[in-house]
């Protein structure tokens, strides 16, 4: 626990990380009157958060907390000077110019006026830079964060946007998410204005599911760089390409091979072809497969990392298996040769599942029940058949096991 002096006379106790810290107002306190003059009211107080406890040992003795103030519409922000200079080489110049003064010395509190700022923008930017606070960048306040960011050179503040950017437009690939056009748009700007080419990639694919009239819609559009405006041309050309598909289990691999966003306002027109796909192998009579007899499964026990494993499943005189006769590493990322009828079927499963087509989803499910397959099979396929143990995964083939039981009262 340590105290000191915030420079004006008042003190201020420094306790443990993880301890809010509170700057007390006294009667000497600044106070900023309203446009009727009638009252005043009181500097908002500042909480600083501790998290890190080397925070404690950064803290530059001979510039206590608070030896720099921020005058921006007539407001003051109290910062740090040794922190404000560690993180942008804009305030270093400048605090350095102004301790440079033959009227300052060490303990001189000094004042910067910022003008064409406002208050609320410069906290939200002070408070993602500093780390003191704990606010973080977030898709809301990046169109705040960016441009100050860009304008006082803080790098890692940058790189931290780029990387909440890239998680925001890779975000429609795993979840039901809409990115509008204008906000796409928004992005391709911000990577021409402010050089963010980390997560140009990410940006111009996201770009590519949308139609190219939805995009030149967006006024601003006509802003992004004729070189940009190219690279996302060619992505869509490129990505419709490799979308012809003749099969559902090819329709699968693609949808995640491309990373196909979840929400029905990306690439409408091939999901339509696609769930027209789905329906066709639903209904032909060449993929179904009635069991005529009972089956017999055997498993042998795995060992050390490998795994062998032989299983078969009698279908009568046909003796077709669900599980070919199969041998391979655990730590190789090989599949197991399942009948093409069940990879097809879970193919099924898994586009439905994705793109919400819920008719077709309970027939899928229903086909797969049709080949005699019961639910801890289902379990012991499906986890060949994917090689995963992810969280996501294992909690997708929980709902198909439950939607099986619904089909199996009904079958």
């Amino acid at each position: 626990m340590f105290l000191v002096g915030n420079g004006d006379g008042d003190t201020m106790l420094l306790q443990e990380p993880g301890v809010l810290l509170q700057y007390q107002c006294d009667e000497s306190s600044e106070y900023d009157k309203d446009q009727s003059g009638d009252h005043t009211e009181p500097v908002p107080i500042l909480y600083i958060e501790v998290t890190d406890e080397t925070c404690v040992a950064q803290m530059d003795p001979g510039f206590l907390p608070n030896d720099v103030i921020l005058v921006v519409e007539e407001k003051n922000l109290h910062v740090n000077k040794a922190l404000l200079e560690s993180a942008s080489p804009v305030f270093e110049a400048w605090l350095k110019k102004e301790w440079q003064q033959d009227e300052c010395s060490d303990d001189t509190k000094r004042k910067l006026e910022f003008h064409g700022k406002t208050y609320d923008e410069m906290a939200t930017f002070l408070k993602c830079l500093l780390p003191f606070f704990p606010d973080k960048v977030t898709d809301t306040n990046l169109d705040t964060v960016i441009p100050l960011a860009d304008e006082y050179r803080t790098e890692n503040l940058i790189t931290e946007c780029v990387d909440v950017i890239r998680q925001r437009v890779e975000s429609v690939s795993e979840a039901d998410i809409y990115i509008p056009p204008f906000r796409v748009v928004t992005y391709l700007r911000w990577i021409d204005r402010y050089n963010l080419h980390t997560g140009k990639e990410s940006v111009v694919r996201l770009a590519s599911y949308l139609k190219t009239e939805e995009l030149k819609a967006v006024a601003d559009y006509e802003n992004v760089s004729l070189r940009l405006q190219l690279e996302v041309s060619n992505a869509r050309a490129k990505l419709l390409e490799n979308l012809f598909v003749f099969s559902v289990t090819e329709a699968e691999k693609k949808m995640y091979q491309f990373k196909i966003p979840m929400s029905s306002h990306y690439m409408a027109g091939w999901k339509d072809n696609l769930a027209e796909l789905v329906k066709a192998f639903l209904t032909s009579s060449t993929t179904s497969q009635k069991p005529t007899s009972g089956f017999h499964q055997t498993i042998t026990t795995p060992r050390r990392s490998t795994l062998q494993t032989r299983t078969s499943v009698h279908f009568g005189a046909t003796n077709t298996p669900l599980i070919d006769d199969l041998s391979w590493e655990a730590n190789n990322n090989i599949k197991p040769q399942i009948s093409p009828s069940i990879v097809a079927a879970f193919a099924c499963i898994s586009i439905c599942d994705r793109f919400k087509f819920s008719k077709s989803y309970a027939k899928s499910i229903s086909r797969l029940l049709s080949l005699g397959i019961s639910k801890s099979e289902f379990k012991n396929l499906w986890a060949a058949h994917y090689l995963t143990d992810s969280d996501k995964v294992r909690d997708g083939m929980e709902r198909h096991v439950l939607q099986m039981c619904k089909c199996t009262c009904n079958y």
